[in-house]
């Protein structure tokens, strides 16, 4: 049964190629603070497209991952592209660098991998790592997601699934009533929380092999007040 470890020994499972969403929020904190750089944060960054893509923009960028594959691809990924970040192994409720605050964090595709209350503890966690003003962007899966229901369920709406290429990978999924729940538990501001719905339809042989829209997701953008 693969893990994220494992996951990320193989060249298919490693995006290739940041969200355009990635920019925009750099954009809106390039607009928003003076400093330069800007501090930000990757929590949960694969194989290190997302980094990278931050510090060509000219940014100091942490990234931290749970995977040490992970970790390595994305020291791999700077290297050739002759950039240096601060890359460290961490669970996503963990900040490496305690005297570190942020002007921005990206977490794409990964607050969902867990338990409930331990998402909510890596959402707090963020929450107390950014500056007045700084701003998270994240995709969160939604309960109308394809898989919904699909492997072992854990706990309500926890389930950790027995196929595919994140078999064994617990997935929490998020109707709109409990994602603002979660988002409760500091004083944060919503700037944009929109569910990124794929109907659920009869899918043809193989197609989340080369489909773009893999899964229904929230997409969130949420940010400090001050």
């Amino acid at each position: 049964m693969p893990d994220w470890n494992s996951l990320f020994l193989e060249a298919q499972h490693r995006e290739p190629a940041p969200e355009a969403e990635v920019y925009r929020v750099v954009h809106l904190l390039e607009n928003r603070f003076i400093e330069r750089p800007l501090r930000l944060w990757d929590l949960g960054c694969g194989a290190g497209r997302h980094t990278v893509a931050m510090a060509k923009c000219g940014h100091r960028v942490f990234a931290t991952d749970s995977a040490p594959n992970g970790v390595h691809a994305t020291r791999q990924l700077l290297t050739q592209c002759g950039l240096v970040s601060e890359v460290e192994q961490a669970d996503m409720s963990k900040c490496p660098w305690p005297d570190v605050t942020f002007h921005g964090v990206v977490s794409w595709d990964v607050l969902h991998h867990s338990t409930l209350d331990h998402i909510v503890l890596a959402v707090n966690g963020i929450f107390d790592r950014l500056i007045p003003g700084g701003m998270l962007l994240a995709t969160i899966k939604s309960d109308k997601a394809d898989l919904f229901g699909c492997g072992k369920e854990i706990e309500p709406k926890t389930f950790v699934l027995d196929t595919g290429r994140e078999s064994g990978v617990p997935h929490h999924y998020f109707d709109k009533e409990e994602l603002q729940v979660l988002f409760r538990h500091r004083k944060w501001e919503t700037l944009a929380m929109t569910e990124q719905i794929i109907d659920n339809v009869v899918r043809p042989d193989k197609f989340w092999e080369y489909t773009p829209f893999r899964s229904t997701t929230w997409a969130i953008l949420m940010r400090r007040p001050g």
